[in-house]
Parts: C-alpha cells; structure tokens; sequence
C-alpha cells in the first residue's frame, strides 16, 4: 500500500506559527521580504508583527527572502539562491509552493522523526517548539537538515 500526503491551504496562522516558532532565537535563520511587497499595497496593516508580513506576502502569491547566517558561503538545495558577501550570508528566495512541496516531502518520504514535528504543527493546538520548527524549515530549505 502506498500513501501519499498532499499539502492543501496553509492558513497565515499555520506560517505565522512556524515562521515566528522557527526564528525566533535561532542562531542560523532569518528571513525579510521586499518593502514593496507589503508597503503601500493592500496587505498593509499598521498592527502587523514581522511574521504577519511574511504570511500575507506568501499568501499574496511573492516570496521572501531566507537567511542562513552559518552558510559559510555554502549552498544546499534546490531554492533559489545568492550569496551576500558585504553581510556573509546565503539568501534564498522561499515561496508558498516551496514550503508546500518541503511538507510533502517529508511526509512522504523517509525522514520519520521529523513528521511528528509536522503533524504536531498541524494539530488544533499547533503546539510547536523552536526546535522542531527549525529543523521543518532546514528541510524546506535545504531538503535536508544541516544544523543538528
């Protein structure tokens, strides 16, 4: 028997959880968004967090930008990517697709002590630690994970 999980309407809450769960005190991931993404467009809310913008501009369709901070200069995956010298850092540009096909990947594919992680994210209370959703993200990022 084969199962396969397909990944459908991932609310801004469920990326609000695991943008803001993820960054927050990480030493590797940051992310940002272009200004006129958001800025003077109709996602604009003066009550927005940081992690409200990057939802509603992946909601929207754009992307934003991820940061690896310990790249060393060293790319992983298959996202789009650049190097940033003048800050030392490899950003990659991240999509709602992308997050999407990261999920189904792991839940399709062989790497079972993180499908926990992403069913506990999925859950009513959505009770996901910075851990966890670290290691989400380095697998939607980076298809693997690289930081332990």
């Amino acid at each position: 028997m084969e199962i396969k999980t397909t990944v459908t309407n991932i609310t801004h809450d469920d990326l609000v959880n695991l943008l803001c769960t993820a960054t927050y005190g990480s030493s590797w991931l940051g992310c940002n968004f272009k200004k006129s993404d958001y800025y003077g467009t109709e996602l604009e809310n003066a009550n927005d967090c940081r992690e409200d913008k990057w939802a509603k501009i992946l909601l929207a369709g754009k992307s934003i930008g991820v940061y690896d901070y310990e790249s060393d200069g060293e790319a992983y995956g298959n996202l789009p990517h650049e190097w940033k010298a003048d800050r030392e850092v490899m950003r990659y540009t991240l999509t709602l697709k992308d997050i999407q096909a990261g999920i189904e990947r792991i839940m399709n594919g062989c790497v079972d002590y993180i499908k926990p992680y992403v069913l506990d994210w999925c859950s009513d209370n959505g009770n996901l630690d910075q851990i966890e959703a670290e290691a989400i993200m380095q697998h939607i990022v980076f298809g693997e994970e690289i930081y332990g």
